[in-house]
């Protein structure tokens, strides 16, 4: 694998973005870039309060301003944020800095862990289906990645263990 190369996982939250995304930096000697932690260091907020605050648009604007940031990443493992890549160009953009890859499940599942995983500002009062909406809106984009690896059933050792067989075809075709 290109040592150089960006490693950027994208998904639906209760993806296990985070977590396979640290073990995945730690198997390769990477470092680990989380995009929420990037904004909420240089903002000096939570997401939530963020949200409280002044609303998606602006924490959607803050995930914009990382993009240049971004570019200037070489060989990290990038964890996004679920919405991040759902813009127009954003998809480009990270398959421009490295090997984008979805971490994708049900939605039912990934409901289910995303409630379970603690404050989430994008499911606080909204019904089930509504969520569910946001899920499938946000599919297509997360389609567009270079690689896709079902999460079903699997435990993050799992996960990431795919992810570098994936890694090592792609780099042998390629």
């Amino acid at each position: 694998m290109d040592a150089g190369e960006n490693i950027i996982l994208v998904g639906f939250m209760g993806a296990g973005k985070s977590s396979v995304g640290r073990l995945l930096a730690k198997r390769l000697g990477r470092c680990f870039v989380e995009t929420d932690d990037l904004i909420v260091g240089r903002d000096g907020r939570s997401i939530a309060e963020i949200f409280r605050a002044e609303g998606e648009a602006r924490f959607r604007q803050l995930e914009a301003d990382l993009l240049d940031l971004l570019r200037l990443k070489r060989g990290d493992v990038i964890a996004t944020g679920g919405g991040f890549p759902c813009r127009e160009g954003r998809m480009e953009a990270l398959k421009a800095m490295g090997t984008v890859v979805w971490l994708a499940s049900e939605f039912e599942a990934l409901y289910a862990r995303a409630l379970r995983s603690g404050s989430r500002p994008m499911l606080e009062g909204k019904p089930k289906e509504e969520v569910a909406a946001l899920y499938h809106g946000r599919e297509p984009y997360y389609r567009q990645a270079h690689l896709v690896v079902e999460t079903a059933g699997l435990g993050v050792d799992q996960v990431v263990r795919r992810i570098l067989s994936l890694l090592r075809q792609r780099e042998r075709v390629g």
